[in-house]
């Protein structure tokens, strides 16, 4: 609980949302609260008094949320901003995010939702910690109610000297939030180095972990500095942990244990200082199970267990980052595409992405190039159709003519997608108008049996 007021600037252009606002806040009993009405009411005040969190509705009578947050971003950085809508959508969100709000209320009259993003704004400016979730141009971009609480585990423990263990499947981020608990730790101004063990040939792995002395080895023509040595006081990230030999694991964990390493071709051992980020897209106890990883680093590398979870899981996550993926590729490519059919979103949104973001984010800059316009269409997106999103089979009968097979399969696929005709044009590998006209042709021949 913070012990003294936070202030509080409301800014909203209803009436009644204000009261409504400032009722609920009241009754937290931390903030001391002011409102007005405007965009340019609210400059007024914030340059006579001291304001630590900002609510602005995202439509105001003379402005917007977003013009007004970017204008208090440039003068005022440290004030916290909060931008809400009775009915707002993804490109809102993703507005609101990009001029520096650290949350989006989707529902300003849900009190519960109010009382809690509030509540953790002034957790956030007690402990001193920026609820921005971002490391230089990387941004997480979710609204993801289990994401965002991992996201808040990891700036929580990112101060601590603790390990931690990353898993999730390809693509989702691991390496992101590696950095970015490297970005919200003490360490963030010593060295961040990431090492993949998938890639280490195994003849080398540990002159590359560790190091080696002149003479160690054949080839070894002057003394190397291993990447645990170069992460210093920082952070050293050991991607694919579950590729390290078992003779590698041995002596990680004696490093991990006694906070020393000893070079290869050296018997003088030399203390290290870095944090140990391990990430994996495996199971780690089925890796244990098989013998894969030892389970003694296994105990000592999971004291924080962090997980990612994969975008199927997530569907609310896929309008906000497709919007970001095509501002980013459209301005990188010189193009005026600003925004995604609804089509085009339909299939966006019912596509398993076993890639992840990373597939995601491959598809719409392979549609911003294929596309052109200013709006990105399904005929645009190139997809991977998975096993689950294959089209419904046919079972052949005896004395089903081609064409009877053909109708039972364009009938099953539409079923199996809600009649949505461009997703099953994709399935089936047909055009929407060849689609189109087959049902007409179907339509025509009920018409004339009846």
């Amino acid at each position: 609980m913070v012990n003294h007021p936070i202030s509080v600037l409301l800014v909203s252009s209803e009436s009644e949302l204000r009261r409504h606002l400032y009722d609920v806040l009241e009754e937290v009993g931390q903030f001391q609260l002011k409102g007005c009405a405007t965009g340019r009411e609210a400059m007024e005040k914030l340059s006579s008094h001291p304001i630590q969190i900002l609510y602005a509705d995202m439509r105001l009578e003379d402005s917007s949320a977003v013009t007004l947050s970017e204008e208090v971003q440039r003068k005022y950085p440290d004030i916290t901003i909060l931008i809400g809508a009775v009915k707002g959508t993804a490109r809102d969100v993703i507005s609101a995010m990009q001029a520096g709000a650290s949350e989006f209320i989707l529902d300003p009259f849900e009190s519960e939702l109010v009382r809690e993003v509030f509540q953790k704004a002034a957790r956030d400016i007690a402990e001193g910690s920026q609820p921005v979730l971002t490391r230089n141009d990387k941004t997480f971009i979710t609204q993801d109610g289990v994401l965002l609480r991992t996201l808040e585990i990891a700036r929580k423990v990112a101060p601590s000297a603790a390990s931690i263990l990353i898993t999730g499947e390809s693509g989702t981020g691991k390496e992101l939030l590696a950095a970015f608990i490297h970005a919200h730790s003490q360490r963030n101004s010593e060295p961040y180095v990431a090492i993949n063990c998938a890639a280490l040939p195994e003849q080398l792995a540990e002159s590359e972990l560790f190091g080696h002395e002149k003479g160690a080895f054949t080839g070894a023509i002057s003394r190397k500095i291993g990447k645990f040595e170069s992460a210093g006081k920082g952070t050293l990230v050991l991607d694919e942990i579950t590729e390290m030999t078992l003779p590698l694991q041995a002596k990680l964990l004696r490093a991990l244990q006694e906070r020393e390493i000893v070079r290869v071709g050296s018997n003088r051992p030399i203390s290290v200082e870095a944090r140990v980020i391990a990430i994996s897209n495996r199971m780690m106890k089925e890796a244990v199970a098989s013998g894969n990883i030892r389970e003694d680093l296994y105990y000592r590398l999971n004291v924080i267990p962090l997980t990612i979870p994969p975008l199927r899981e997530r569907k609310n996550d896929i309008p906000l980052l497709a919007e970001t993926f095509l501002k980013r590729f459209s301005d990188q490519n010189g193009k005026k595409m600003d925004r995604i059919s609804e089509g085009a979103m339909e299939l966006l949104i019912h596509q398993d992405w076993p890639g992840n973001v990373r597939e995601l984010e491959n598809t719409i800059e392979r549609g911003v190039l294929i596309g052109g316009g200013e709006t990105l269409l399904p005929d645009d997106l190139i997809l991977d159709i998975g096993p689950k999103e294959m089209a419904a089979t046919v079972s052949p009968e005896a004395g089903m003519t081609v064409r009877e097979m053909e109708k039972q399969l364009i009938t099953n696929t539409l079923q199996s997608v809600n009649d949505n005709r461009t997703h099953a044009a994709k399935m089936l590998g047909i055009s929407i108008r060849t689609l189109r006209n087959k049902l007409n042709e179907y339509k025509e021949e009920i018409e004339k049996t009846k």
